[in-house]
């Protein structure tokens, strides 16, 4: 199979991905309404266990009446905190520090980084659950990348275990845009589409725990390429992975999922 011959394949596949896409959103926009206000965050931990590893930076974007603005990070000075076993947290970020950079990827909340630029913990975590508090008293929509099931189980547990507070994101006010990438990109056996009476986090788990190969969703690899969202954002590939740069693009992929979603014309055209 020469070069040429792969490219083409290449393009074709795209070209129905593009279509598939397009479709899923339009009909998707049909169950659900894009809001105008919305609230893109993020978290970077040390590791993947909520109940041992610690979120170590948040980032969120707030999007008002469609018009994005700056993103706000904030890391978490875990290192000083009382009853820290600062040893196993540090051998955590090294560990994870590793696997990224393994696979090219840029690690910005370093030990160093979380004792430097730190805040106190409980604070932060304070200051977002007011945040979220206050979004859901105004029935306002919160996004995250794959977050119903990392970011919002991380958080969950953190304001369970550290401010002795059981809060509970509301099943319908968060858009996960990470798997709407991917249910964009199944076929119909798959029902792809939220079911009569299904709430987004039952959708969300739903899709999230499809086993798919050949799907593909990362945020700073499929979607930046479908999107460009780097170039839209005003940001440099460097700065993937920091929590506000990540929220910031969150709210670019939302801003293209609603091109999408108001697409007119025939299937796989739009203005």
């Amino acid at each position: 199979m020469d070069q040429h011959y792969q490219l083409c394949i290449l393009e074709q596949q795209r070209e129905l991905l593009a279509i598939m896409s397009n479709h899923w959103f339009r009909e998707f926009a049909g169950r659900y309404k894009f809001p105008e206000n919305y609230i893109c965050f993020d978290i970077e931990t040390s590791g993947i266990d909520p109940a041992n590893d610690y979120i170590c930076s948040i980032g969120h974007t707030i999007v008002r009446d469609g018009v994005i603005g700056p993103y706000h990070e904030s890391y978490l000075n875990w290192p000083d905190h009382p009853g820290v076993d600062a040893s196993k947290l540090r051998s955590s970020l090294q560990r994870v520090q590793t696997i990224m950079e393994s696979r090219g990827k840029p690690f910005h909340h370093t030990w160093e980084r979380l004792r430097r630029d730190g805040k106190p913990p409980l604070q932060v975590l304070a200051d977002y659950l007011d945040l979220f508090e206050a979004a859901e008293d105004r029935k306002e929509v919160v996004v995250a990348h794959n977050g119903w099931r990392f970011d919002i189980e991380f958080l969950q547990s953190h304001f369970h275990d550290w401010l002795g507070i059981s809060y509970a994101f509301a099943p319908e006010l968060v858009y996960d845009t990470g798997v709407a990438e991917k249910a964009s990109q199944l076929g119909e056996d798959d029902d792809p589409l939220p079911t009569p009476g299904e709430t987004m986090q039952q959708f969300s788990w739903r899709i999230g725990n499809l086993p798919k190969r050949g799907v593909y969703w990362a945020l700073d690899g499929y979607c930046d390429e479908q999107y460009n969202l780097f170039e839209k954002a005003g940001l440099d590939p460097g700065e993937a992975h920091g929590a506000g740069a990540d929220s910031l693009l969150l709210a670019y992929l939302v801003e293209e999922h609603r091109k999408l979603a108001e697409s007119v014309g025939p299937i796989g055209e739009s203005d």
